[in-house]
């Protein structure tokens, strides 16, 4: 068992080694209905009931039969994860100090500040397609051939599989495509906005919106510091807020596979007994509560 926890394998059957016993998952939250395991703190899924997030979805096809491990298809794919997820970010990740260790196991270690960057809708004339681009190349195998260009170990098959059932179910892929075809000139900016827009208030604000499920607004120059802005054509990259509600889910598309909102300052504490809103919930404890239940995560 030396060093496995460096080269975790999904394929081997860990619990039945009789060096390992970390106890089963049977303690069940009365509230959110999360799986826990013995000893664990009764409030560290939802507060005891403070917070309610929306049901998970189970994944669709083909990302359930891939997460169930029993075919080597699902297996090769498990091994692979951190391959297949990047081919689909539509984030890049980076970090303002970074250390590259050599020898034995060669490191990357992130020191620093963390952060997501997001270029423009299209790639300029001189460059290739990458991350968000190339989900606007139009020809499936082309898309589907490029990512598995900047991802090696992954299969095409399954690319073009996960590749179709992000098109049908992802909010982020339709709301862009859509906000691409509208576009009235290369002035204007596709803004994601961090928070939901208020009911009414884009009338007011802008002359020419494209408000839709995901808040997503075609605008000249206004918006705020938090938004995504997302120009038509543009080299250069642009941080997105670690408080942007879609912050994790832009670069985490498999996880998200639906589009789904993730952290952000809306999400309030509520008292059980009341109903009544109170403070607004951590950031951490969304993470914790979004882990313990997540059939993707956990």
């Amino acid at each position: 068992m030396e060093g496995e926890a460096f080269r975790y394998d999904p394929t081997k059957s860990y619990d039945s080694h009789p060096q390992l016993s970390i106890g089963r998952m049977t303690d069940v939250c009365a509230h959110c209905e999360a799986y826990k395991w013995p000893g664990e703190a009764p409030g560290m899924c939802c507060s005891n009931g403070k917070v309610k997030l929306s049901p998970l979805k189970p994944p669709p096809e083909p990302l359930e039969s891939l997460m169930s491990g029993t075919t080597s298809e699902s297996k090769h794919f498990l091994e692979n994860i951190r391959q297949y997820n990047s081919c689909f970010q539509m984030t890049s990740f980076g970090a303002s100090e970074k250390v590259f260790e050599s020898g034995f196991r060669p490191t990357f270690k992130v020191q620093g500040q963390v952060y997501h960057r997001v270029g423009s809708l299209l790639p300029s004339s001189d460059e290739e397609p990458k991350f968000l681009q190339i989900y606007f190349m139009g020809d499936e195998r082309k898309q589907a051939d490029r990512r598995c260009k900047t991802n090696p170990g992954t299969r095409g098959d399954i690319v073009m599989k996960l590749q179709q059932m992000l098109h049908q179910y992802n909010t982020y892929v339709h709301s862009f495509k859509t906000a691409l075809e509208r576009m009235p000139s290369d002035e204007y900016n596709v803004i994601i906005k961090a928070d939901k827009t208020p009911v009414g208030e884009h009338a007011r604000r802008f002359n020419e919106p494209l408000v839709n499920e995901v808040a997503i607004v075609i605008v000249g120059n206004e918006f705020d510091k938090r938004d995504i802005v997302l120009e038509k054509k543009n080299s250069q990259l642009k941080t997105v807020s670690e408080t942007h509600r879609f912050y994790d889910a832009l670069q985490y598309p498999l996880i998200f596979w639906e589009g789904e909102d993730g952290y952000s300052f809306s999400i309030m504490q509520t008292n059980p007994a009341t109903g009544n809103n109170g403070a607004v919930w951590s950031c951490q404890s969304y993470l914790t509560m979004s882990t313990t239940v997540s059939p993707v995560c956990g």
